[in-house]
């Protein structure tokens, strides 16, 4: 074996030393299966979520671009520079989720806090004053809205390793949390059509509905969410963790960990790339108006009902198999949109939207319940949960990706294409619209299947880990377990 376990884990010698103390540790600590109702009370929060996420690429950008004056560049710019500011705000986060719980448990108080900062940014994002703004106006109150945001998403996601019991079971919870997203993401693709056909509102009112279904959503599942699912408050055994850059560093130069990483920039470039396009090219490029958002949500449902499937694929297989298959499936079928585009209609852009959705929203579950084997598999090592500082710098590198699938392909249209929103485009220009909208989620897609190809921590891996604590001196399958090449 080894002289140094990966990543700065415990040395052989002090593994076997601290064994007792750290299998007792796993076995009182490990949770036991959440029943289902508290699940659901869990992924509730799924719900407020999704309407900031996909109203900001789909329906806000475009709106401050087009309606408010600001241009797709300026929009664009300023999503893009923005979201720096995570990489400040969620491993202060991530520190502050390991490192300052109360006695009543490590996640709820953070939630809860999350709640007022989230309303603030979300009422004067969703709902400005005016006719035009400022581009200050909408990087001061996006960074409101982002901060909110960190302070909701990063304890909720660190919250996973402390409530499901094992590989799979982590993948459950994704699951769900992913099924309220998506049904979340149909009712606000069906609410603009409706409310553009029976009620006559227009762009800016539609967003103001979303922001009023973000103000009265997040306390209600926050609600449910701190009432109903436990947080275990740590034993006065355990060390309050502390920031330090070598813990910083020890995860940064974890294999596995930054393939996530990178995988989740790229996933999330393509996410956003597409709602912040689709608009565009489904009036542009298929002169598909009103009904623009149902095809869109016809993308969602398909991704919705293909879930169970890619996660069936995780399980018969392994999870960085299921990522694979999605990223290929997406970055192929996305290329559909470009020969569809020359007859267009509402047929052809449904063919499209259909074929590459079943590929939308699985690749996000996998990967988050990747995190968790990660944060697991250290904390079966060494005895330390640091599943704040993982998710935080997960959640920055999602959110970085889905300002860059914003920034990207809004700086391309402009500056690249020439195409102009809600003005006359030539045909070149729409050409160059169509191949943005395509172009940007099928290189994020296929760079991302190519960095997941032997990827280490896999289900026989984890198998081997958990044999070898529980006897370290048996010969496993797996030379070394606890190194993670």
């Amino acid at each position: 074996m080894d002289d140094e376990i990966d990543q700065g884990m415990l040395t052989p010698r002090k593994a076997c030393l601290n064994l007792r103390t750290v299998q007792i540790d796993f076995m009182s600590k490990s949770p036991a299966r959440l029943p289902l109702p508290r699940v659901l009370a869990f992924a509730s929060v799924g719900i407020p979520l999704a309407a900031i996420g996909l109203p900001m690429g789909v329906f806000v950008a475009p709106m401050y671009a087009e309606q408010l004056g600001l241009g797709t560049a300026t929009v664009g710019l300023v999503l893009m520079v923005l979201r720096f500011w995570d990489l400040g705000t969620d491993p202060i986060m991530g520190w502050l989720v390991d490192s300052r719980p109360t006695k009543n448990g490590r996640i709820k108080h953070w939630i809860l806090g999350s709640v007022p900062v989230l309303m603030v940014g979300g009422f004067f994002v969703f709902i400005p004053f005016g006719d035009t703004v400022s581009p200050l106006y909408l990087a001061f109150w996006l960074a409101v809205l982002w901060l909110g945001f960190t302070m909701l998403q990063t304890p909720y996601a660190s919250w996973v390793p402390m409530i499901a019991s094992d590989y799979d079971d982590r993948s459950r919870l994704f699951m769900w949390r992913e099924i309220m997203n998506t049904a979340t993401l149909i009712a606000l693709l069906l609410l603009p059509t409706l409310l553009a056909i029976f009620v006559d509102i227009g762009p800016r009112g539609q967003v103001a509905v979303m922001g009023a279904i973000l103000l009265i959503s997040l306390p209600l599942t926050v609600g449910l969410a701190a009432r109903f699912v436990p947080d275990h408050p740590p034993s006065t055994d355990d060390e309050s963790a502390k920031f330090s850059w070598p813990a910083m560093r020890a995860a940064l130069s974890d294999n596995a960990f930054m393939r996530l990483l990178s995988v989740e920039v790229l996933i999330g470039i393509s996410i956003a790339a597409t709602g912040s396009t689709f608009l565009f090219a489904a009036r542009d490029g298929f002169g598909v108006v009103d009904f623009a958002p149902v095809v869109l949500l016809l993308h969602f449902i398909c991704g919705f009902a293909a879930m169970p499937g890619w996660t069936w694929l995780s399980r018969r297989t392994d999870k960085h198999w299921a990522v694979i298959a999605v990223c290929a499936w997406s970055s192929v079928t996305f290329l559909f949109y470009v020969p569809l585009s020359i007859d267009g209609g509402v047929l052809f852009l449904s063919i499209g939207a259909i074929v590459s959705g079943f590929g939308f929203g699985s690749a996000p579950i996998l990967l988050r319940s990747m995190v968790a084997d990660v944060i697991e598999r250290n904390r079966k090592l060494n005895g330390e949960s640091r599943a704040g500082l993982y998710y935080s710098l997960n959640s920055a590198a999602y959110k970085i990706g889905a300002s860059f699938g914003i920034g990207i392909p809004y700086i391309m249209l402009e500056l690249v294409a020439g195409y102009r929103p809600g003005q006359d485009n030539t045909p070149a220009e729409i050409a160059g619209l169509i191949w943005v909208f395509v172009g940007v989620p099928v290189a994020a897609y296929g760079l991302a299947a190519l960095i997941m190809r032997n990827y280490p921590l896999t289900r026989e891996k984890e198998a081997a880990i958990q044999a070898h604590m529980l006897n370290p001196t048996s010969d496993h399958a797996t030379t070394n377990p606890t190194v993670i090449d």
